[in-house]
């Protein structure tokens, strides 16, 4: 009696080829504002790629770029809140997806990195400055606990 191993090398072959077409490494190029104090998180989901927001305590960064001063405590002015956006938020935000969206054909998505001594008033004008840009999904960058 002699052993059939043709078969048991198919089924390893098929095996190699999917785990090699489903692996993917993630290669994240991803800068942390000096100066944040992240909050805390214990999640385990996978960190996409988007416009990169920083958002300190002083000033509102698009992609690295200064575009919104923030007043005292990294609170927004009532009139840009009363009007429910930030116009030069808007614009970077706009043309800073644009550009990743061409380059890298990825999902609309911000990626924010703002300090946990925030006001939750900033962020929600933030993120509505965002959308009105036409970008919807938010990933908020925490630190692992």
């Amino acid at each position: 009696m002699s052993l059939q191993l043709t078969s048991l090398l198919d089924m390893f072959t098929i095996i190699l080829v999917f785990l090699m077409v489903s692996f993917q490494a993630e290669d994240m190029d991803f800068v942390l504002h000096a100066g944040l104090k992240l909050p805390v998180s214990t999640v385990k989901n996978p960190f996409k790629t988007g416009v990169n927001m920083a958002v300190t305590k002083g000033q509102v960064l698009v992609e690295g770029k200064p575009v919104y001063r923030l007043l005292k405590g990294g609170n927004v002015k009532d009139s840009d809140f009363e009007a429910g956006q930030i116009q030069s938020v808007v614009r970077a935000v706009n043309g800073a997806w644009k550009l990743h969206k061409r380059e890298k054909d990825e999902e609309d998505i911000v990626v924010i990195q703002a300090d946990q001594e925030l006001p939750y008033r900033t962020l929600h004008l933030l993120m509505r400055s965002a959308a009105h840009a036409g970008v919807f999904r938010f990933r908020l960058v925490v630190e692992k606990e």
